[in-house]
């Protein structure tokens, strides 16, 4: 009959679709309300966080709650609470602070990572400290990642937690930087490298993104990633880490 819905001979399915009825016509949704909250929360990034800023915690888990991908599971600002707490809850990332009136930081991250059986979170500090021996001291106790405060952003964090989720590291630049010149360095020569190519190389010793580069420098992508190539070639090296180490420890 013209215009006439479709419909399915065995009465497995209505015209909508959505529902799968019996031979009773009984309907019954393929998902029901609670089935679809419990992916939709398996789906979101869980975060707790440990400071003991009260004002920088509830402006930091507000601000990252608005992100519809991740959801604030718990606030603790001890170590001490948070070493009792976090292994039951067992959020997706934690974001440590180091200095607290007991335990440290660092140590609550030892200690969780001596649980049995181990735990799968990630752990970012993120902190106000700069001083190496805590970069490092943090970075060999498992950390994911080392940020500071006053130098990233809410957004910023954001893209951290979805980097360590993804099995990446963070660092802010400074950091970075502190990580790079602890390398000892590799004999290679600048002489050969253009003025252009050192200028790159200055901006990838700095954390710039290639994308960042090519404004700065008032040049294509595509030259950007010409003259990394040369960099590279010219100085015997696989990677930025292995460029920017070379040039931090023996800038032109």
């Amino acid at each position: 009959m013209p215009g006439a819905p479709r419909t399915d001979p065995g009465g497995r399915f209505s015209r909508t679709g959505l529902f799968r009825t019996t031979h009773s016509r009984a309907r019954r949704p393929i998902m029901d309300p609670q089935s679809w909250a419990k992916l939709f929360l398996i789906a979101m990034t869980t975060v707790s966080c440990v400071e003991d800023d009260s004002a920088y915690c509830f402006l930091l888990t507000r601000a990252l709650a608005k992100n519809k991908t991740i959801r604030i599971l718990s606030v603790h600002s001890r170590a001490e609470e948070a070493l009792q707490y976090l292994p039951s809850l067992q959020p997706d990332v934690v974001l440590m602070d180091i200095k607290f009136a007991g335990m440290d930081g660092i140590e609550c991250l030892k200690r969780l990572k001596q649980v049995e059986p181990p735990l799968l979170m990630q752990v970012l500090m993120l902190t106000q400290h700069d001083d190496d021996a805590l970069v490092f001291e943090s970075l060999k106790a498992g950390a994911s990642g080392y940020l500071l405060k006053d130098r990233i952003s809410v957004k910023e964090v954001s893209v951290a937690i979805k980097t360590v989720m993804a099995g990446g590291g963070v660092m802010s630049p400074t950091i970075a930087r502190k990580v790079i010149q602890s390398f000892p360095a590799t004999t290679a020569s600048f002489a050969t490298l253009s003025q252009r190519e050192t200028e790159v190389l200055r901006y990838l010793s700095d954390g710039l993104m290639y994308k960042e580069i090519a404004p700065k420098l008032d040049i294509s992508l595509n030259t950007v990633r010409a003259h990394v190539g040369a960099v590279y070639r010219k100085l015997h090296v696989q990677s930025r880490m292995d460029a920017a180490r070379n040039y931090l420890h023996d800038p032109r």
